[in-house]
């Protein structure tokens, strides 16, 4: 069951430079979206100056492009930022790549993303974006 990075729940967007990457993705097997991952994206909107309309719109596409096919995990607790502050120190990831990899690595080791940095954390394996095919 591995999960997608924020940067797919971006290239959702039609304009966005890896949609047809995304597309591909959309119809692997299990993948998961964690928590981790929509609360950074929802940190990015706001950031970038979307409205709370805006930003609940976004959302719901997420929702509704999700269906019944994609889950979202919960992986958010005190273990989760405990091995976040440990990927964050030892690898040098950001605070939300540090985050994403800690949920990674409590639901299946396994991430859907282009962004190399996670090929650095020992024990999670990395997707490339666009992957349709695999059997965990």
């Amino acid at each position: 069951m591995p999960v997608a990075d924020t940067e797919f729940l971006f290239a959702l967007n039609p304009r966005d430079k890896k949609h047809a990457e995304a597309i591909k993705t959309l119809s692997m097997n299990n993948l998961k979206i964690p928590d981790t991952a929509i609360f950074e994206f929802q940190v990015v909107l706001r950031a970038r100056g979307r409205e709370p309309s805006e930003i609940a719109k976004a959302m719901a596409a997420l929702k509704q492009i999700f269906g019944k096919r994609i889950k979202e995990v919960s992986t958010i607790n005190t273990s989760l930022f405990i091995k976040q502050a440990e990927i964050e120190e030892k690898y040098g990831l950001s605070y939300f790549d540090s985050m994403i990899a800690a949920s990674a690595l409590a639901v299946d080791g396994v991430i859907v993303s282009d962004d190399r940095d996670f090929d650095k954390v020992e024990g999670l394996r990395r997707l490339p974006l666009g992957i349709a095919d695999y059997e965990g």
